[in-house]
């Protein structure tokens, strides 16, 4: 039986076009920390500070900037090390640099890191990048973290975290800088990791019409009587009956890791 529909075999690829593409490091929508500590999506929609989400990979990655466009880009591989910016920047032409926000003149090649967020409920991903320091702090304490809890728990567990902020001491003063609050923990190897769904009212209907009667051999059993379906009116007057079917299991972190991802993020 092939299973195969619109949504497993979607392909956007032109037939004959070139099948290279080039390696994009932002995953979703992209997730910003602003001047005032508030964080918000690249459309401007601010997030809510309880809004769960699974830290799912960490991407690293050295940028040329021009025109506050990245030209080029060296995605680092796990394990790698940044290659020496200092170098990459004194080989850059003095005409290509900008000014820092210390107002000094700044190299174009600058190192970034990317955190790559979940929302269980909804499969929507984030991507939240960072060049600055405080952004770097917060993906450290994260990966620190990380590592221990990986330490007791195995290598496929991952942070639940809401997004937040701390206190941080700068040149330029205090401010608020990024921070990964971690609130639990989920394996991604172990179906249990997430929680059921409610049983189905369906399926509590039918095991109920399968309970053996003491009836009498011979005597019909009784038909089974269909459970009320809860209709709803709008306001034109159009009645819909509520959905019957069974609820569908919900996608655990083990299927979305090892699907759909490149494979430099699993």
């Amino acid at each position: 039986m092939n299973n195969v529909d619109g949504f497993a075999g979607y392909e956007t690829r032109i037939e004959g076009g070139d099948q290279q593409q080039a390696d994009n490091v932002i995953q979703g929508s992209v997730v910003k920390f602003t001047n005032e500590a508030n964080w918000v999506t690249r459309d401007g929609e601010e997030l809510s500070p309880d809004l769960k989400l699974v830290a799912i990979d960490i991407g690293r990655v050295v940028q040329k900037w021009q025109d506050r466009q990245p030209v080029e880009k060296i995605v680092l591989e796990p394990g790698q090390k940044f290659p020496d910016l200092e170098e990459l920047n004194n080989k850059t032409p003095r005409s290509e640099w900008t000014e820092g926000p210390d107002g000094n003149p700044r190299g174009p090649w600058q190192a970034q890191h990317i955190v790559y967020l979940l929302n269980l409920a909804t499969m929507e991903r984030y991507s939240f990048p960072t060049g600055t320091i405080g952004g770097a702090i917060a993906v450290r304490d994260l990966v620190d973290q990380t590592k221990l809890m990986r330490k007791f728990r195995g290598p496929q567990v991952y942070p639940v975290v809401t997004l937040s902020d701390t206190y941080m001491h700068t040149k330029f003063g205090r401010r608020q800088r990024p921070r990964f609050l971690i609130k639990d923990w989920v394996n991604g190897s172990e179906e249990k990791a997430l929680p059921a769904p409610e049983q189905s009212r369906q399926l509590e209907h039918f095991a109920a019409t399968e309970k053996p009667t003491n009836k009498p051999a011979g005597e019909p059993a009784e038909a089974a009587v269909e459970p009320e379906r809860k209709t709803k009116t709008t306001k034109r007057g159009v009645t819909r009956f509520e959905s019957s079917a069974p609820t569908v299991e919900p996608l655990t972190l083990k299927e979305e890791l090892n699907d759909d991802l490149p494979d430099s993020l699993k």
